[in-house]
């Protein structure tokens, strides 16, 4: 699985790493300067130790022997050699300083074997003794390896608490892309923190709503349709049956606008996703082409997408069959439908020469019962057809986009990506 910064997981494993990083390796670099200053320490002990013990030698009776580096000079002397405490010795020198007693001078020797010389306030003379370092051997090369490997095993824990407690929104996230299809989903566990529980049993009552309030529609808009299929039977008989030719056909027409209003009702309440298997696109558009030409509704094709972009059967006729209505009640032909294979998915595109939409209307027209100028269209339109072409794209996993063309005209584009269509096969 390709791991992604911007998801949540992603966004969580990337802090959980860098925390553990920084804090141990902050925590190692605490250790090295303390062991720096452990070093001072203990240099400033021992030579504290060598200044006692250098002083025990001179009062001695008689005087003892002094080492070759240690020396008891006078004032001149010491001027004459030293020089004041600097660079990498001055921390060194001001703890020793701060460790003596009060009134204590002490300067320092640069040269081969750099030496301290210290004028105590109860001696006259100058005392020179060699600057003592503690050199530990030092372990933090040592320390990373097991740093490295601390930080490792700590973070491969962290990430499996991080995978475990994003589930419930990878999943909630994949139940509202199936909602969004008007797929059937079925109620999400219960898990996680305190605050993913609470949005998951949030989430499933707004699903059992959603499905509720659609099922309660479809069911209305379908009753009505189908009280109003026997009356309109009836006026088409007494229509037949009018003395008047010219208020025959009136009547008749008004029937025939009616009833294909009535239809656009049960398309529309249908929701239910088909479980017919997939036809190829391209051979299904071509004999629906056909059909539209004998009732004079002529289609320009242009179809490239291949064998491999397949829908089902009554899905792709219903699309089909509402743009290409739309286009001739609302557009200008010649109407164009086209196929083909994007690296989005394939590509199905619907497009005419009318005056196309006004882009303030764009995002409501696929909303139900919309209709932007009745006058249009006639009297057999509901404001249905874009709203079900919506749907039913939904349904097959793609996306709809309307665009205006910048020679005249609607673009009606509809992407499939190439996940979908294999779920769908």
């Amino acid at each position: 699985m390709k791991l992604r910064i911007d998801t949540l997981f992603g966004r969580m494993a990337l802090l959980i790493a860098a925390v553990l990083v920084i804090s141990h390796f902050s925590w190692l670099a605490i250790l090295r300067m303390d062991r720096r200053q452990q070093q001072v320490d203990y240099s400033v002990e021992q030579m504290l130790f060598q200044l006692g013990s250098i002083e025990r030698a001179l009062d001695a009776h008689p005087p003892a022997r002094l080492p070759s580096l240690v020396e008891v000079a006078s004032s001149a002397s010491a001027e004459q050699h030293t020089t004041a405490p600097k660079g990498r010795s001055r921390r060194l020198v001001e703890q020793f300083t701060a460790r003596l007693p009060q009134g204590t001078e002490i300067r320092i020797e640069d040269e081969t074997t750099p030496r301290l010389w210290i004028k105590l306030p109860s001696r006259a003379d100058w005392i020179a003794m060699p600057i003592l370092w503690v050199h530990n051997p030092p372990p933090d090369n040592r320390l990373v390896p097991g740093v490295m490997l601390v930080v490792g095993v700590a973070i491969i824990f962290a990430l499996l608490i991080a995978w475990q407690i994003q589930r419930p929104v990878r999943d909630m996230a994949a139940a509202a892309e199936q909602l969004s299809r008007q797929h059937p989903v079925a109620p999400l566990r219960e898990r996680g923190p305190h605050e993913l529980r609470q949005l998951i049993v949030r989430f499933n009552r707004m699903m059992a709503d959603l499905t509720r309030i659609d099922q309660e529609r479809n069911t209305m808009l379908a009753g009505i349709a189908h009280d109003l299929k026997t009356p309109l039977a009836r006026l088409r008989l007494r229509a037949e049956m009018l003395a008047d030719p010219k208020a025959a056909a009136g009547v008749t027409r008004d029937v025939d606008s009616m009833s294909a209003i009535v239809e656009q009702f049960l398309s529309f309440a249908q929701s239910s996703e088909p479980t017919a298997r997939p036809v190829p696109v391209d051979k299904r558009v071509s004999e629906l082409a056909a059909s539209l030409a004998e009732q004079e509704r002529k289609v320009v094709l242009s179809l490239e997408a291949g064998e491999g972009f397949r829908m089902i059967a009554t899905q792709l006729d219903r699309i089909v069959g509402n743009l290409v209505d739309n286009a001739y009640a609302y557009g200008e032909p010649p109407v164009c439908v086209a196929t083909s294979r994007t690296a989005e998915g394939y590509q199905m595109v619907v497009e005419d020469e009318g005056p196309g939409i006004p882009d303030g209307d764009m995002d409501r027209v696929t909303m139900p019962f919309v209709r932007l100028d009745p006058a249009r269209g006639g009297n057999a339109h509901s404001g249905l057809g874009l709203a079900i072409v919506d749907r039913l794209v939904r349904q097959a996993g793609g996306k709809l986009t309307l665009v205006n063309r910048n020679e005249g005209g609607l673009r009606v584009e509809m992407v499939f990506p190439f996940g979908a269509m294999a779920q769908a096969a």
